[in-house]
């Protein structure tokens, strides 16, 4: 292999930590306000962290095809084939699922005002979290498979 193929393997995981990374510090942010306030401004810090995994998941989706050209590998090897496909289901969920359901969220709680919690949030976060749950677990089980290469 040669060096460059070297450096995109190295923004591949530098992307992987700070893209993909990020998704799992969201839950523990917002989990962590108590009051109204506190939930603005962790939903607020969350608006801002949020470029982090779409630059990153551009930059893992362009350092992951040189990877695999510069490693001659394409598409041979079959826990490539099956991350691919779960990275693709990921997208899904968290685009067309729990993207739309944390904007309706966000936007009833950055609506109001005071200490309270708006009543409809813990409602909202009931559909939300097993979402967050399952792109969380995608995740994790990308992570393995790309380490293991088990098949």
């Amino acid at each position: 292999m040669n060096s460059l193929y070297g450096w995109f393997v190295v923004l591949h995981v530098i992307a992987a930590v700070v893209g993909m990374g990020s998704l799992f510090a969201f839950p523990l942010i917002r989990k962590s306000a108590t009051t109204g306030s506190q939930l603005r401004f962790a939903l607020g810090l969350i608006h801002k962290l949020d470029p982090f995994p779409t630059i990153g998941g551009v930059v893992l989706v362009v350092t992951g095809i040189m990877v695999m050209i510069l490693g001659k590998t394409g598409l041979s090897l079959l826990w490539l084939n099956v991350s691919i496909v779960l990275l693709i289901v990921m997208v899904v969920l968290l685009i067309g699922f729990l993207g739309p359901r944390m904007k309706k969220a966000t936007e009833l709680v950055l609506s109001s005002q005071g200490e309270q919690i708006p009543a409809g949030y813990s409602q909202a976060m009931k559909a939300i979290l097993p979402l967050e749950k399952a792109v969380l677990a995608i995740i994790l089980a990308v992570i393995v498979l790309m380490v293991l290469k088990p098949f």
